[in-house]
């Protein structure tokens, strides 16, 4: 059997910049969401056999980590720190290639953290940027 495997060149970050989706560049890779669900234990008296009992609880898509090649007062590196700055919740999109097109999945996210660095005389200058996604998620087939 063949495998389907396939490589991540192609993919893009975008986030709101109050205006419109705008694509982060110099992009060298991210995580997606990994939404994780709580449990709530419901444990009584006499639950069955003497067993802890547990429903689903919220759910919480945790944290993306961006890595970015820094590129100092860039419209990429404006629009981060201006996010960054204001605190609010933005739509964010995440474009996946898929072989045949490209799948996407779009939500709402916040700037926790924007790290820049190291600097330094032989090696390229990175960043992470740190998003904090918030709400729900929908996927789909790319446009």
């Amino acid at each position: 059997m063949t495998s389907e495997a396939q490589i991540g060149w192609g993919g893009e970050v975008h986030l709101h910049n109050g205006t419109a989706l705008t694509e982060l560049v110099e992009v060298v890779s991210f995580a997606l969401p990994d939404e994780e669900v709580d449990e709530v234990e419901v444990t009584h008296l006499k639950s069955p056999n003497r067993r802890r009992e547990f429903i689903s609880g919220l759910s919480d898509a945790g944290t993306v980590d961006v890595e970015l090649n820094y590129v100092p007062g860039s419209t990429t590196d404006a629009l981060i720190r201006a996010a960054k700055a204001a605190g609010d919740s933005r739509a964010v999109r995440f474009v996946i290639p898929d072989g045949t097109g490209t799948w996407q999945i779009d939500t709402f996210a916040y700037v926790s953290g924007y790290s820049r660095g190291p600097v330094a005389a032989g090696d390229k200058m990175s960043a992470t940027l740190r998003l904090r996604i918030t709400g729900a998620q929908t996927e789909a087939a790319g446009a």
